[in-house]
């Protein structure tokens, strides 16, 4: 009964999604892989800001909010349908090219690398450190105490090596899920961990196939869910994959309203930058980041419609996490405090450590037990498809990876730990939040590698 009850919970997660983005793209015409895809991503990351929100006024996550959130939302899509609103999925024999039957090799390869993924998370309880210490201890306070009052655990400095001011997008799903078990069930929960890691497969697949073949983006998402890393960090429970699922929406968007300046895009990359930020403290810098990358194109364009988006981009982020910004103040910040840290005087006093951090980052990205050879196969793509770099959306997201690597080499050199210890514990999992701009930029450099070969070859007809 648990089991189906957490997967009820994550069907309701999918509706949510679903019906904004009926809304966002009325009457739209979507692929398979949007509305298995996108539609979930946006509705996990709407649920936990709902749960979030609900238990501010004073509501913890439970069956009846569920149910409530379940009624508004079958209600908005009852509206729609009536008014010819719902999107609606496309499937075109014409939209399939020569070659593209080969595609069924690498799905094979996804699918069964994700099936294994599900089976080994789901086959054990909550045994990474953090995912017991950190995400999985927040869930249960938060399925037991709603955040009005604030409760004892949050201002508690024992337990501050779970990290009182993280933020609480994953605890929250977690909690939701408890709340539709009726009971805490860490193994069962962990489903929720995995709904949310895979869901980046068809995320960087979409962002892939905006500009790539069929056959390629195939072959790209099956090498991401081939990776060692995908492995070991995939259905463990924390939330390094749900925070790359994330930012993997969130830059996919803000590229496309770079390129087209379309007001959906840019709706889904508030969105998806929201989610970020609410994920991980590193979320809020790299959604901020998302907006400072906007803000420069539209000043460099020139355009009213671009820096105008610029300006509601950063409105809109506000608004999304202002009631967790101002909550999260109160909380008390541990030794790791590593915000206040960057924006002190220390920083300078510590440059000199990054001659041992970007070295290590170096040699972190050429791991194959880690990696495989994704970032170097990225390098010779970019290498090989140099002329994409004439694109804005490719130049942005170029600016937008060395910022995050950037981002967190600093995060190393003001560290108070030992960077012999902690860099070997942690660079892969940071690394991994980087994997969606990788892929993005390896497929978008193979996209414009095949259209010179193709007007070549027409030149040569």
């Amino acid at each position: 009964m648990a089991l189906l009850a957490c997967c009820l919970y994550l069907l309701l997660i999918v509706l949510v999604g679903y019906a904004l983005l009926s809304a966002i793209h009325p009457s739209s015409r979507m692929t398979i892989v949007q509305l298995i895809g996108l539609g979930p991503a946006v509705g996990a990351g709407t649920m936990g800001i709902l749960l979030f929100c609900a238990s501010l006024i004073g509501f913890a996550p439970s069956r009846s909010a569920l149910a409530i959130i379940g009624v508004l939302t079958l209600a908005g899509l009852l509206v729609m349908k009536t008014k010819n609103r719902l999107a609606r999925i496309k499937i075109l024999a014409t939209d399939w090219e020569k070659g593209d039957g080969w595609v069924v090799v690498p799905l094979v390869v996804t699918a069964a690398a994700l099936a294994m993924i599900a089976a080994a998370a789901l086959s054990t309880p909550l045994v990474e450190w953090d995912a017991f210490a950190i995400w999985g201890f927040k869930a249960k306070v938060l399925a037991h105490e709603a955040l009005r009052p604030t409760p004892a655990y949050f201002h508690d400095l024992t337990l501050s090596y779970s990290h009182l001011d993280y933020p609480l997008m994953v605890p929250f799903l977690t909690a939701g899920a408890y709340a539709a078990m009726g009971t805490v069930d860490d193994q069962t929960g962990k489903l929720v961990s995995v709904f949310l890691d895979v869901l980046i497969v068809p995320m960087v697949y979409l962002g892939l196939r905006w500009k790539l073949r069929r056959l390629p983006t195939a072959c790209l998402s099956a090498i991401l869910a081939m990776l060692p890393v995908m492995f070991r960090y995939g259905g463990v429970g924390c939330a390094d994959l749900p925070l790359a699922m994330f930012y993997a929406g969130s830059i996919l968007y803000v590229a496309r309203w770079i390129d087209r300046q379309q007001w959906p895009d840019l709706i889904l990359g508030i969105l998806f930058s929201a989610f970020v930020a609410f994920t991980k403290n590193e979320g809020t810098v790299l959604a901020l980041m998302n907006g400072a990358v906007l803000l420069g194109f539209g000043l460099w364009v020139g355009r009213r419609r671009a820096w105008v988006g610029a300006v509601v981009f950063f409105a809109g982020l506000l608004a999304m996490d202002a009631a967790w910004l101002i909550w999260n103040r109160g909380l008390p910040r541990t030794h790791e405090d590593y915000g206040s840290k960057l924006l002190s005087s220390a920083l300078v006093t510590h440059l000199p450590r990054l001659k041992e951090i970007i070295p290590a980052m170096l040699v972190q990205i050429a791991e194959f037990q880690v990696w495989g050879l994704l970032w170097i196969m990225a390098g010779l793509l970019a290498l090989l498809g140099w002329r994409a770099l004439a694109r804005p959306y490719v130049l942005a997201l170029w600016i937008l990876l060395v910022m995050q690597l950037m981002s967190y080499a600093l995060a190393y050199s003001v560290t108070p730990w030992d960077l012999a210890v902690l860099m070997p514990m942690t660079m892969d999992r940071l690394l991994l939040h980087a994997v969606p701009a990788v892929i993005f930029l390896a497929g978008w450099h193979w996209a414009e590698l095949g259209t010179r070969r193709q007007i070549a070859g027409s030149t040569l007809r």
